[in-house]
C-alpha cells in the first residue's frame, strides 16, 4: 500500500464521540453522587450547626423538609429528590429569597404568591443567629469550594492509588482508537480520562495555561472537553475581566484560588444567581454554563455529535436535560449512528422491556429507541440485566435503522472485552 493510500485511509477513520459521567469514574476511587451526599453532610457541620441540634447541619434541615414533603407522593424516586445536586439547588433558591426578604428589594418571582415557612437558628463558626439569605448562600459555596478540594486530592493520588485501573481502562481506549477518531466530553470535574490518555486536548494551551477558542475549531479529533468544570481549573485573579478568569493548572498539588464564597455572584434574569466557581454544580446548567470555557464548550457539541459516527456513553445518568436535548436529531437527520451505554446493573434490575425509571426515560429522551425492540438484537424478548452480565453480552436493538446497545457489567469489565464492545459500535 503506498503512503498516500496510507494517508488516506487514516483521514477517513469514523468518529467516535464519547460522553463520560460520574459513573465512568467510581471505579477510579471518584466519589458517587451518594458517597457526595454524606460529604456534605460533614462538611456542612463545620460551619452551619443547628441551634436546637448540634448533630445536624442546615444542610439536613434542608433534605430532611424536601423528605417530608415529598414522600407525600409515595411514587416519588427519593434516591433521586434527595442528590446533593438537587439540594444544592434548593438551598440557592432560599438564599435568593431570603436576600429579597431581608433586604427588601421586593423583586422576587415567587414571594408574592407565597410564604416562606420558619427558619431555624444555626451556629454558624460560633455565632448564633436565625438563618439568612447569607447562611444559605455561603453555605452553597462552602460545599462546593470542599467537593473541588476532595477531588483534586483523590485526582493526585490517582495514578499510586489506582494504576492497574488506568492501565486498564488505557489499554481499552486504545482499541477504540485503533478503529476511531476518538473525542470526550466529560461530565465529571476529574482527571480520570486524560490520566489514561494524556496527549488529549483539553482548548487550554498547557504552557501558560490559558483557554484557547480556535483550539475547539479544529477540525481534528483527540479532545476531551470538560463540560462542566475540572479539578485543573482555576481562576488566578487579576483586574478587571480577568479576576473570574480560569485557567489550567497542571499541577494538582499547587495552590488553588477558586474561592467561590469570596466572589460575586452570576446573576441571571431569573433572580436566582449562580456561584462564580471553575465547575458548575446543582440544577439550571443551562444557565451556568453561559461563561467561558463552559459555553465555548457547549456550542461545540452539536457539530461533534452531527460529525460523529457512533456514540459511546460511559456512566452517564442521563440526567442532565440541557445535553439530552442535544442527541435525538441523530434519530432522523439521514445518518445512522450506533449508540453503545457502557453502564451497571444490579442482578435483580429488569431489562429495558419492564425497566421504568429516572435513568430509562433519560436514556430514551436523548437516544430515542423501542423499549420492546431489546433483545439479543436478532429476537426481541425481555430478559433480567443478570442474563447479560452472566455472560458479557450486551442487550441489543432489534432494529437496525435505530441501533442502540447497553452493557450491564460496568465500566473495568468492558474494558476486559473491547472486542464486544466495538462490535457494536463499527
Amino acid at each position: 500500500m503506498s503512503k498516500n493510500s496510507n494517508f488516506i485511509e487514516i483521514w477517513s477513520m469514523k468518529k467516535l464521540l464519547v460522553i463520560t459521567g460520574a459513573g465512568a469514574s467510581i471505579d477510579f476511587g471518584m466519589p458517587s453522587v451518594h458517597f457526595i451526599d454524606s460529604l456534605f453532610e460533614g462538611w456542612a457541620q463545620e460551619c452551619a450547626l443547628l441551634k436546637h441540634d448540634p448533630s445536624k447541619s442546615l444542610y439536613t434541615w434542608v433534605k430532611d423538609n424536601m423528605w417530608e414533603y415529598c414522600i407525600q407522593n409515595k411514587r416519588n424516586r427519593m434516591n433521586m429528590l434527595m442528590g446533593f445536586e438537587n439540594l444544592l439547588f434548593v438551598i440557592q433558591h432560599l438564599a435568593a429569597m431570603g436576600y429579597d426578604r431581608e433586604w427588601q428589594h421586593f423583586n422576587n418571582r415567587i414571594l408574592p404568591f407565597v410564604k416562606m415557612n420558619e427558619l431555624p437558628a444555626v451556629i454558624s463558626f460560633k455565632r448564633e443567629r436565625i438563618a439568612s439569605g447569607g447562611e444559605f448562600s455561603f453555605l452553597q459555596s462552602w460545599l462546593v469550594d470542599q467537593l473541588l478540594n476532595y477531588f483534586r486530592r483523590s485526582c493526585g493520588e490517582l495514578e499510586k492509588t489506582k494504576s492497574a485501573e488506568i492501565e486498564k481502562l488505557q489499554s481499552f481506549f486504545i482499541e477504540l482508537k485503533r478503529s476511531f477518531d476518538i473525542g470526550f466530553v466529560n461530565l465529571n470535574y476529574d482527571n480520570v480520562v486524560l490520566t489514561a490518555l494524556p496527549d488529549l486536548q483539553t482548548g487550554f494551551d498547557l504552557s501558560d495555561g490559558s483557554f484557547k477558542r480556535d483550539l475547539l475549531y479544529d477540525k481534528k479529533w483527540n479532545f476531551c472537553y470538560h463540560l462542566h468544570g475540572s479539578v485543573h481549573f482555576d481562576m488566578l485573579g487579576g483586574k478587571g475581566m480577568e479576576m473570574h478568569k480560569i485557567f489550567w493548572n497542571k499541577d494538582l498539588n499547587s495552590k488553588f484560588t477558586q474561592n467561590s464564597s469570596g466572589r460575586s455572584a452570576q446573576a441571571t434574569a431569573q433572580g436566582i444567581n449562580h456561584l462564580t466557581s471553575s465547575i458548575i454544580t446543582g440544577l439550571d446548567k443551562a444557565n451556568q454554563i453561559l461563561r467561558e470555557p463552559f459555553a465555548s464548550y457547549f456550542m461545540q457539541m452539536d457539530r461533534l455529535i452531527y460529525e460523529s459516527d457512533a456514540i459511546l456513553f460511559i456512566g452517564y445518568g442521563f440526567a442532565d436535560e440541557h445535553l439530552n436535548s442535544l442527541f435525538p436529531f441523530i434519530r432522523y437527520d439521514g445518518r445512522k449512528r450506533k449508540v453503545v451505554v457502557i453502564d451497571y446493573a444490579t442482578d435483580d434490575e429488569d431489562g429495558l422491556h419492564f425497566r421504568q425509571d429516572d435513568w430509562t426515560y433519560g436514556l430514551f429522551s436523548a437516544i430515542p429507541s423501542n423499549a420492546y425492540e431489546m433483545g439479543d438484537g436478532k429476537h426481541a424478548w425481555a430478559n433480567a440485566t443478570s442474563y447479560f452480565k452472566s455472560r458479557n453480552l450486551l442487550e441489543k436493538s432489534i432494529n437496525q435503522e435505530y441501533p442502540l446497545a447497553i452493557w450491564y457489567n460496568g465500566l473495568l469489565k468492558a474494558c476486559e472485552h473491547p472486542d464486544t464492545v466495538l462490535a457494536e459500535l463499527e
